[in-house]
């Protein structure tokens, strides 16, 4: 399934279920916190509508990666949704962001997300079918 985001700033999510898992693609759009927490709205949404309870998000390249300051706000905004997902990884295709990122892995876990940055799928999908459950 191929549609616009919930803000219509030209990004578009992908969905594909695989049971419980809900591989997300997130492509275009433009590098704010409004459409960073729009399209997070609407992952989340479509999760929760097919009882998906892992997430697998494919992030998309941009310009620039979210602060910690956005990345803080954006876990607390979520906080409340963490009793419907058991585990959700984030690929990160730009190197040069997974250091930023991982202050927002971080603020999310110290909320109850049981999230995790990754550089690349196959590491991602591997803590999702096997990891996630285990203490780090």
């Amino acid at each position: 399934m191929r549609r616009p985001s919930a803000d219509h700033v030209r990004s578009c999510l992908r969905f594909r279920q695989e049971d419980d898992l809900l591989r997300v693609w997130v492509d275009g759009g433009a590098d704010s916190q409004q459409v960073r927490i729009a399209y997070w709205q609407e992952m989340v949404a479509e999760a929760k509508r097919l009882a998906c309870r892992r997430l697998l998000v494919m992030d998309r390249k941009k310009g620039r990666s979210a602060t910690p300051l956005e990345l803080a706000e954006l876990a607390m905004l979520f906080r409340a949704e963490a009793v419907h997902f058991d585990a959700i990884a984030v690929v990160e295709p730009n190197a040069d962001f997974i250091p930023v990122l991982e202050h927002g892995e971080i603020a999310a876990r110290m909320l109850g997300i049981n999230l995790r940055i990754f550089a690349d799928a196959r590491t991602a999908q591997h803590w999702l079918d096997y990891g996630y459950q285990d203490a780090d």
